[in-house]
């Protein structure tokens, strides 16, 4: 096979080169997307719930309290992402780059959701 220096002509560029790189880091940002949310799923509000160290008191932030539904729902938009990033990969790796990179886009818009979820929840306390 002859060398593209020795043709008169440049090679083509590769169109997909920047869509793959961008679907990889779709699929490392999901990993720790969802690494950095199972940390903070473990500390959730700690000693600032009430019910645990301090007594219930109805009428505060959903942040106050461990088992407060927005906390799983958040575990579940980073799982969601994870997974839908690791199936952008496989796509990737199976040859069909257009489902990838659709599959890209929606991993990048659920770590979005929960980004902005996670930004503007209530502060704890």
């Amino acid at each position: 096979m002859e060398s593209a220096w020795l043709r008169d002509e440049p090679p083509r560029p590769d169109r997909w080169r920047w869509p793959r790189r961008g679907i990889k880091a779709a699929a490392a940002g999901s990993l720790v997307l969802l690494l950095v949310d199972l940390n903070r799923d473990g500390e959730r509000c700690e000693q600032e719930c009430f019910g645990t160290y301090r007594t219930y008191e109805p009428g505060h932030a959903w942040t106050n309290y461990p088992g407060a539904w927005q906390w799983d729902a958040q575990n579940a938009i980073a799982g969601v992402a994870f997974l839908v990033g690791v199936a952008a990969y496989v796509m990737l790796l199976a040859d069909r780059p257009r489902r990838a990179v659709m599959l890209a886009l929606a991993c990048a818009a659920l770590w979005a959701a929960w980004l902005g979820w996670v930004a503007l929840s209530p502060a704890t306390g």
